[in-house]
């Protein structure tokens, strides 16, 4: 602890919003942890079980197996399954809203450790550079006193403000990076699950309307956006 305070006190006054953003730094990649446990589980298989319940025609267990597990992956595909009946359109529409709910809560804070990792390098150069002037201002006095000490203290404040910068600068680095990754990865894959499902869905409903026979008596076939219907007679 006292090599610690030693540290932050030669440093020089530049350590202290330095330390401050390293504080900062640390609590917000330790509450993104706890977000992404929470809000970004992809429910791995739980696309192929929903899938296989749905060309079973079991719907209510997949949407009951989807309403089970956590995350924007069952989220979306739950809002799939319950407006299933809707057109395509408004479905994705559905789609999108429900996901961007969940992707704002995994990308809060992000920006925080972005501007760490650019500030915290220029705050340990301002540093570097407030103590290189005072042991240029040491050199100047030592001419007349001798005092060498006091050069010593200038540059080793320069320093210790420069290796703090870069320190937090590349944890924050890392750290942001990683969480980008993370996000992108869960965005990707709920877009994709919802995708599939939609048109696993679209794809049965297709074949239910060919094996009722959707031909009209002069044999015409209209799609909309609901599916395959019969065209209305003239």
């Amino acid at each position: 602890m006292e090599k610690i305070l030693h540290f932050i006190h030669a440093g020089g006054f530049i350590m202290i919003p330095l330390l401050l953003l390293s504080i900062a730094a640390v609590a917000v990649i330790a509450e993104r942890i706890a977000a992404f446990s929470q809000f970004g589980d992809t429910a791995p298989g739980l696309l192929d079980k929903a899938i296989a319940l749905c060309r079973a025609g079991k719907d209510t267990e997949a949407l009951q197996a989807c309403e089970a597990k956590r995350g924007p992956v069952a989220a979306c595909l739950s809002v799939v399954l319950r407006h299933a009946h809707q057109p395509v359109r408004e479905v994705e529409r559905l789609v999108e809203e429900t996901g961007q709910d969940h992707f704002i809560r995994l990308e809060r804070f992000l920006p925080v450790l972005d501007t760490a990792t650019t500030i915290a390098p220029l705050m340990g150069l301002l540093g570097t550079i407030l103590g290189m002037i005072g042991a240029f201002n040491a050199i100047a006095a030592q001419q007349h006193h001798g005092n060498s000490d006091a050069v010593l203290g200038g540059v080793s404040e320069a320093l210790y403000a420069t290796a703090t910068g870069l320190v937090i600068a590349v944890v924050c680095f890392v750290a942001y990076n990683y969480f980008a990754a993370r996000l992108r990865t869960v965005t990707a894959e709920t877009e994709q699950a919802a995708t599939k499902l939609i048109n696993v869905l679209v794809e049965r409903r297709h074949q239910q309307h060919a094996d009722h026979g959707s031909l009209n008596v002069d044999g015409n076939m209209k799609e909309d956006n609901r599916g395959i219907q019969t065209a209305p007679r003239a």
